[in-house]
């Protein structure tokens, strides 16, 4: 049996050693940019701490916006850990165009990291060869690992293009070993995760756009774990045998991490939440009640917008109602009803409970690997 822990979304941010630039907050997102290095040191000390842990996984979004000194932290934070580190990137690990992310929360002075420059920088954490922007290796007696860099050039969606596809392919004919169960890790999530995410476009985003060929080619050769980040939640899905594994971001509510055991035909999931930094002694509280209030700004303009088109205050108000929706959907486990007297209006009730998973567990159970 083997046991790895699994990060995602560590998002590290620091100032720009050359110019001191630092982010100014960005009042639509809840992830704790200013705190993320404390919040990756407090998870390396934890899992540093847990003996039965052989190595560590990293799904993606490095940093902030693909800062080269924020690639250089991320780096050498992640030789911290005493077990090896095998890593991809994710949307935040490429340039931002201005329609993701406007000017005034990039740093004018650099020149960020591509995706195809991933491998040359993280050709210790897994990458072996620098024209590709995969790998697999074998880290453990249990595990055959595939790691894919997911991101669309230009966009935040997941895109696998043709040639990666026909890598994976062959990667996967050749993995023959029985003792091994392949574990293929990549940033964006290949099915839903919430109603319709694979077509609103309010969160087609999350997902890789051409899942379907990506799934054809895992069920062909019999895979049944995949790993994602992006999200920023807790949430566990399974497709026709097929499971995809959303880890929450470090650096935004809840800061969970996973320890995951493999053998004996079997997975188990284990899930744990950082409590406390340096900064942050009520980390839980106070990130609980950040992304609450950041969900408001985002949910006004999404409440204004269609199909609901509310006037302004009316959408305040709704939001302030639902300030708790999302940091108890990205907590996993969700379990919440909201009533239509609550939200003033059946169909918004609807949407927000249609979220709801009441028979799902995304946190700790056990996945029969057959």
């Amino acid at each position: 049996m083997s046991t790895f822990a699994l990060i995602a979304d560590p998002h590290v941010t620091v100032p720009n050693p050359d110019t001191g630039w630092t982010p100014p907050p960005i009042p639509t997102e809840p992830t704790m940019y200013e705190d993320s290095v404390e919040l990756l040191e407090a998870a390396i000390e934890e899992i540093n701490a847990l003996p039965e842990v052989d190595c560590v996984l990293v799904a993606g979004d490095l940093t902030k916006d693909s800062e080269p000194y924020n690639h250089e932290r991320a780096r050498e934070l992640l030789t911290r850990f005493r077990k090896p580190v095998y890593c991809i990137s994710g949307n935040h690990d490429q340039p931002r165009p201005q329609h993701l992310r406007p000017v005034e929360f990039l740093d004018p002075d650099v020149t960020p990291v591509r995706t195809a420059e991933i491998p040359h920088w993280y050709g210790d954490f897994g990458f072996k060869h620098t024209q590709r922007t995969a790998y697999s290796c074998d880290p453990l007696p249990d595990v055959h690992l595939v790691g894919i860099c997911s991101s669309k050039p230009e966009e935040d969606r997941g895109f696998i293009p043709p040639e990666t596809l026909a890598w994976l392919d062959d990667d996967l004919s050749r993995q023959r070993d029985p003792r091994r169960h392949t574990v293929v890790m990549l940033h964006h999530s290949i099915i839903d995760h919430v109603p319709d995410e694979s077509i609103n476009p309010m969160f087609s985003w999350f997902h890789v756009e051409n899942a379907a060929a990506l799934k054809a080619v895992l069920r062909k050769h019999g895979v049944r774990l995949t790993l994602a980040g992006h999200l920023h939640m807790q949430d566990i899905k399974r497709e026709d045998g097929l499971h995809n594994i959303v880890t929450a971001s470090l650096a935004s509510f809840p800061h969970a991490y996973r320890l995951m055991t493999v053998g004996d035909g079997a997975v188990e999931i284990r899930s744990r939440a950082l409590q406390a930094t340096r900064s942050r002694p009520d980390l839980q509280k106070f990130s609980r009640e950040h992304t609450g209030r950041a969900f408001v700004s985002i949910l006004t303009k999404v409440l204004m917008g269609q199909p609901f088109r509310y006037p302004r205050d009316r959408a305040e108000a709704a939001a302030h109602q639902l300030n708790d929706w999302w940091p108890a959907i990205a907590q996993g486990d969700e379990q919440f009803h909201y009533s239509a007297e609550q939200l003033g209006d059946p169909a918004l009730a609807a949407y927000v409970n249609s979220f709801n998973d009441p028979h799902g567990v995304d946190n700790d159970l056990t996945i029969e690997l057959g």
